[in-house]
């Protein structure tokens, strides 16, 4: 069965709402599963070779993705380098949030994951919904806009 692996960070909660939107977008396509993990809980980063597909997100901080996620892009590019992560045939996507940041999130994890050789399928989601000074919560659309690059994700797995 082809596996979607989403793995994202998250601080105030904003994305961590984005990545469960994703990954219930790509469980809806049948025959395709989901994973979801967050970066600095423990998980193997061996799923990213067992994976069909890889969507990433993480919020904005100042423009670029967060310490956590980009130690965690790097690590798999070094041991891509090193031929202990093959990432072969992958495709995925990205996804980021942002308060003032103006959503450069998603641009740098765009290259990051084309560094890593992930083809990306569908467009990038970037989302804000400002509530007031430093508070801001993701709305319906964005999380619909996140359902959507999984299913996408997913039905282009199903397709193969």
């Amino acid at each position: 069965m082809p596996k979607v692996v989403v793995i994202y960070d998250s601080e105030s909660g904003n994305t961590e709402k984005m990545a469960k939107a994703v990954a219930e977008g790509a469980s809806s396509v049948e025959g395709v599963e989901s994973e979801l993990h967050k970066v600095g809980t423990p998980f193997p980063i061996s799923i990213l070779d067992k994976a069909d597909a890889i969507i990433v997100g993480s919020p904005s901080i100042y423009g670029l993705p967060t310490p956590e996620m980009r130690a965690f892009l790097n690590a798999a590019k070094e041991l891509k380098a090193t031929k202990k992560l093959k990432l072969k045939n992958k495709i995925g996507g990205v996804f980021g949030s942002y308060a003032w940041d103006g959503g450069y999130v998603v641009d740098g994890l765009r290259e990051a994951m084309q560094t890593l050789g992930v083809k990306l399928v569908p467009q990038m989601v970037s989302a804000v919904d400002r509530m007031g000074l430093m508070q801001t919560r993701i709305n319906g659309e964005a999380l619909q806009k996140c359902r959507d690059l999984g299913r996408a994700i997913a039905e282009e797995l199903a397709k193969a």
